[in-house]
């Protein structure tokens, strides 16, 4: 089994940007999208979103397991819990289904 670090220098070497490149191509085309409106409070929307797809992206890559997303995510596993229920109303994110 390949182990984090190993996975995580690997995703370096194949990613072509940055993720920060990303979010700014994506917030890039949000603001297109506006035309000329302006949003409210941006701030919460983009850590909203960008969080909550962390947490659903996470648990998907553990399968479910809640100690080993914890741990990559460095929070606590209550923590975890806590904004799996606020983004998805359940802990149980990421398991196959049956």
């Amino acid at each position: 089994m390949v182990d984090t670090m190993e996975r995580t220098e690997q995703a370096k070497a194949t990613t072509a940007k940055p993720l920060r490149e990303h979010v700014l191509d994506a917030l890039k085309r949000y603001f297109d999208a506006l035309a000329g409106s302006n949003p409210v409070g941006l701030h919460n929307l983009v850590l909203e979103e960008v969080e909550s797809a962390l947490y659903e992206a996470i648990m998907k890559f553990v399968r479910g397991n809640q100690s080993r997303a914890a741990r990559l995510l460095g929070v606590s596993r209550g923590t975890l819990r806590t904004k799996l229920k606020q983004y998805f109303g359940t802990t149980h994110v990421g398991l196959p289904l049956e």
